[in-house]
């Protein structure tokens, strides 16, 4: 089930300010029920962060990766944390969560 998340960034054009609409659409195709693991915004609508609430104890490893393949973003947290992510180019990629070698959950990430 798509994911979407809307936000929102101010742009100046002729000397005013115009919202234009930013958006994180995540795509899940693998979901483990045991380890929830969510891709969201923060406040400033900006900044991706990444957070696992699941086994406790294990380290949970997020992989970014364009459509050629290659590795955009690599995070590792441990369980009930959030890692914050550097902000992405507008784009399409794939991502996978890792806890040890076994993987839990990927899917598409859009940003527009």
């Amino acid at each position: 089930m798509p994911l979407a998340l809307v936000t929102t960034t101010l742009v100046s054009y002729a000397g005013r300010s115009l919202p234009v609409p930013n958006a994180v659409m995540i795509t899940k195709n693998l979901n483990n029920k045991k380890h929830k693991v969510r891709l969201f915004t923060a406040s400033d609508n900006k900044t991706l962060l990444f957070s696992v609430d699941g086994v406790e104890g294990k380290q949970y490893t997020l992989f970014v990766f364009d459509l050629e393949g290659k590795l955009v973003i690599q995070s590792a947290i441990r369980n009930r944390e959030t890692g914050i992510l550097p902000e992405i180019s507008a784009g399409n990629y794939q991502y996978e969560v890792l806890v040890e070698d076994t993987k839990v959950e990927n899917g598409q990430l859009k940003i527009k």
